[in-house]
């Protein structure tokens, strides 16, 4: 006979782990960012928000986040490579 409370224990846990996974993509997209600008502490180095949503389409964004969005319009690239990170007229502040 299965135990009754292990079915919500279950879907609760796997719950909490898809919700934890986004958070660790974006600390390491920080963390990333870091070897090209030493500025970069946390996501409003790019994102007016503390936390920005998926759904914001890239908005509002500080100085630094526009600018890398220029880039990859001006580059014509899919996605932004934090790279150019190095080229940002303000690096390091």
């Amino acid at each position: 006979m299965k135990p009754r409370h292990l079915g919500p224990f279950a879907a609760a846990l796997a719950l909490l782990t898809a919700l934890a996974v986004p958070v660790q993509a974006k600390l390491a997209w920080n963390k990333k960012a870091q070897k090209y600008d030493a500025a970069i502490k946390a996501c409003t180095a790019c994102h007016v928000d503390e936390k920005p949503k998926k759904d914001d389409h890239g908005k509002p964004l500080t100085e630094r986040g526009q600018w890398l969005l220029d880039q990859k319009a001006a580059k014509g690239a899919k996605d932004i490579d934090l790279s150019w990170l190095k080229d940002f007229p303000n690096h390091g502040k």
